[in-house]
């Protein structure tokens, strides 16, 4: 559970309640562990780059950490172990001290976690940005207790992506490989995901709102292609499955199924 997420919690939550919050993380676990970030052609946590480490100040149950990561995958498996003990994971640093704050204010947190919804399509809450190059990510929603984002971006060679992605590997991306994406401060969404996500298939690039409106974007949505998980963490999620078998249902789960719109099997490679 995250800070924001408790933040919003009632006083006393039923056993209704619980079911729904862990079967919740189990979906969002499920999906984060069916894809993988890609910078450019290869998974980001391959990319050797600078390699500097992913500092974090974090606490679980209360309990203060304060680590250094030189792969995205370590943050993982501290995750995991807090979903599978029903533990409080509270983010207080990540990257260089204020940053996360400078990303993800808290404003931002709870907006993403009001989209967090099934059925939804409402418009992206944010625009991350590499002032120094082309990297483009809008975010959607928060997932897994907001320590994950639906992102659609542009990482991966730069063709549209719509996937979620670990907060943890999008600040990682300043310190490990330079891309330092800063928060569009002057972002505002005139229309839902699911028109950018059209415009994304039909251009091959994420579409600014200027352009948006010109676009004949009548139809179902295609799907954008999404990267493959690396082999060592489709290893980590057939683990899953073996030690909690709710989880192998929710194979071939896709992000589409959480929005609203209407999407077409076909997609866009």
């Amino acid at each position: 559970m995250s800070e924001q997420e408790h933040q919003h919690r009632p006083s006393y939550y039923g056993d209704n309640d619980n079911r729904e919050r862990i079967e919740q993380a189990r979906i969002d676990l499920a999906l984060l562990f069916m894809t993988d970030l890609h910078v450019g052609a290869s998974p980001f946590y391959k990319q050797k780059g600078k390699r500097t480490s992913l500092d974090l100040a974090y606490e679980i149950d209360g309990a203060i950490h304060r680590r250094s990561y030189l792969s995205p995958l370590s943050w993982r498996a501290i995750m995991l172990f807090a979903l599978s003990e029903d533990k409080t994971v509270t983010v207080h640093e990540m990257d260089r001290p204020g940053r996360y704050r400078q990303l993800f204010p808290r404003t931002l947190l709870r907006r993403l976690h009001w989209h967090a919804r099934p059925n939804a399509d409402f418009p992206p809450v944010a625009r991350l940005y590499d002032p120094k190059g082309q990297s483009v990510m809008l975010l959607t929603r928060s997932r897994f207790c907001g320590h994950a984002v639906d992102a659609l971006h542009n990482l991966a060679d730069g063709t549209p992506v719509f996937q979620p992605l670990w907060i943890s590997d999008i600040m990682a991306l300043r310190p490990m490989l330079g891309i330092e994406l800063v928060r569009d401060e002057t972002f505002t969404a005139a229309f839902p995901i699911g028109t950018y996500i059209k415009a994304a298939a039909k251009t091959g690039r994420i579409v600014d709102a200027p352009e948006l409106s010109g676009l004949d974007l009548a139809g179902t949505t295609p799907l954008l292609s999404s990267p493959m998980p690396a082999p060592v963490v489709s290893r980590i999620f057939d683990q899953q499955c073996r030690e909690h078998p709710q989880m192998e249902r929710l194979r071939g789960r896709t992000i589409y199924e959480d929005y609203s719109f209407q999407v077409c099997a076909e997609k866009v490679l």
